[in-house]
């Protein structure tokens, strides 16, 4: 944002115009953003070399772009204010010549998911910024994404392969809520589920779906006997999720929504290297620990709350076990981080 100040020199009234730093949330976005986009767009090229149903090619063709502008927006701002950039990821983290990982069909629940993601990322990171140019990029992000996931979702509609939640009847009049008993989940008589409960059951299994799937495949390609266990770890985890909220709505008799088809090949050759590998995973349960919190956060029955608590609990760990591999490996970059005054102290003095 440039500010402007007027001073009066030899007489003369003149603008001097500067520049506002960058904000503390402003730097933490700009750095995940430029970092998230660099890997989205290893994998993105991998999914365009390796696709076969044309209708899915255009959209894919306007990812890789897309990621490629974000990169560098943000490496641009970071730039100009004298910050260091991610190290990121390039090349050397994808091998093009791998055969397809994933089928069509995952690519479709994948790319619709990773929007999902971009458009929860781009309003929560327009909420952060100040700066004219921080809030300018990512009302264009958000923009972009938007347009491309309504011409996704359509495609994915007219193809019968988007999964939408449940349907469920609903009383036609608003009412109040007159017991205490509204929020029994554990004893006694409980409730019907909420819309808003069922929805967030919905996309719990949808996400764990998806996610899981991404890691078996991870589990199958990955160098590493150490990231091959982690991933495998996962896919457990992501199949664990998915019974427990599927068994939630088998007992309130309602329909679990599933896709049907193959979502993983028979690959044993990585097209992407561990380190890119572990830090979509990490990065994925990131982004379910935070829905998960969510969820919690509005449950209004007892016992989907607990659910949450206990679930986010064992992603907390699991997303730690992954960070001490990225460190043990020399994967994981430091963010930006504020100069610890104490360490300066120690310093000689010259």
């Amino acid at each position: 944002m440039e500010q402007q100040t007027t001073v009066e020199v030899q007489g003369t009234i003149q603008e001097i115009h500067h520049r506002s730093p960058l904000t503390s949330s402003e730097l933490a976005i700009l750095w995940r953003s430029n970092d998230y986009y660099a890997m989205l767009r290893c994998v993105y090229k991998h999914l365009l070399n390796t696709l076969e149903d044309p209708d899915l090619r255009p959209f894919i063709e306007d990812c890789i772009p897309l990621f490629e502008t974000r990169v560098n927006r943000t490496s641009k701002i970071l730039k100009m204010e004298g910050q260091p950039l991610p190290q990121g990821f390039g090349e050397e983290d994808m091998d093009i010549g791998a055969p397809r990982l994933f089928t069509d069909l995952y690519y479709y629940y994948y790319t619709l998911n990773m929007m999902r993601i971009g458009l929860l990322l781009g309003s929560t990171n327009l909420g952060h910024s100040v700066r004219e140019d921080v809030r300018s990029f990512y009302t264009e992000s958000l923009e972009s994404t938007t347009r491309l996931y309504n011409r996704f979702s359509e495609i994915m509609l007219k193809k019968g392969i988007l999964v939408r939640s449940p349907i469920i009847n609903t009383f036609k009049e608003a009412d109040i809520v007159k017991k205490q008993n509204f929020l029994r989940g554990f004893l006694g008589e409980r409730r019907p589920l909420l819309a808003q409960e069922v929805d967030q059951l919905f996309f719990g299994i949808r996400n764990n779906l998806v996610g899981g799937a991404l890691l078996t495949g991870f589990q199958q390609t990955a160098r590493s006997e150490q990231v091959r266990s982690y991933m495998a770890k996962g896919a457990e985890i992501a199949r664990k999720h998915v019974n427990i909220f599927s068994s939630t709505l088998q007992k309130e008799k309602l329909p679990v929504p599933m896709h049907t088809g193959q979502l993983v090949t028979d690959s044993t050759i990585s097209p992407f290297s561990d380190r890119l590998m572990m830090q979509h995973a990490v990065i994925l349960v990131g982004v379910g620990i935070g829905n998960y919190a969510t969820f919690m956060g509005s449950s209004l029955r007892h016992d989907l709350s607990a659910n949450y608590s206990r679930l986010i609990a064992e992603t907390v760990n699991y997303g730690e076990d992954g960070i001490n591999i990225m460190i043990e490996n020399g994967w994981l970059e430091e963010p930006l981080r504020t100069i610890d005054q104490r360490e300066l102290g120690k310093q000689p003095i010259h």
